[in-house]
């Protein structure tokens, strides 16, 4: 049980985002159209990757952030603060996006996410390649759910563009 446990709090971003898509296949399975299923992911994207991943982030930097600089494989820093204070900003985000379920909200909470995601597993690639840092959350599953998942999101984005069900 140990191990189960240590694992998904050492992958959340893997099982949050399996678990939205799940979610959003359960809901769909009715009316399945892939526009449909697009913009459902993106609303329990929203609540689980962004929402409750963001707010774990922030619990972890904040509470934890000598263990986490260590997994990173970086130096500790008062910096670790301000990363908690923005992963509670995308939490927030991701919640009230789903919460609201307004497209205009959702796709701003997005974008704030793609960006600073996606940023952040260019800096763990150039961290690999640099200074060849092969610290668990720095080369492993967090690299690829950083630069994959906000790939993945812009593709449900454009995806569900013309929908507008779960949205209202």
């Amino acid at each position: 049980m140990e191990a189960l446990i240590r694992t998904l709090l050492a992958n959340v971003a893997v099982w949050t985002l399996l678990l939205a898509l799940l979610l959003a296949a359960l809901q769909t399975r009715r009316a399945w159209q892939l526009d449909r299923w697009a913009e459902a992911s993106l609303l329990w994207i929203a609540f689980w990757v962004l929402g409750i991943g963001g707010v774990y982030g922030f619990v972890a930097h904040l509470a934890f952030g000598p263990f986490i600089a260590e997994q990173i494989g970086w130096p500790n820093s008062p910096f670790q603060n301000e990363v908690a204070y923005a992963n509670l900003t995308i939490g927030i985000l991701g919640l009230t996006s789903f919460w609201y379920r307004r497209r205009d909200y959702l796709l701003a909470a997005m974008v704030g996410y793609c960006s600073w995601f996606f940023a952040d597993g260019v800096g763990h690639v150039v961290s690999l390649l640099v200074d060849s840092n092969t610290a668990p959350s720095n080369a492993g599953s967090v690299l690829y759910t950083d630069l994959l998942t906000p790939l993945l999101v812009v593709l449900l984005l454009w995806l569900s563009r013309k929908e507008r069900c779960r949205l209202r």
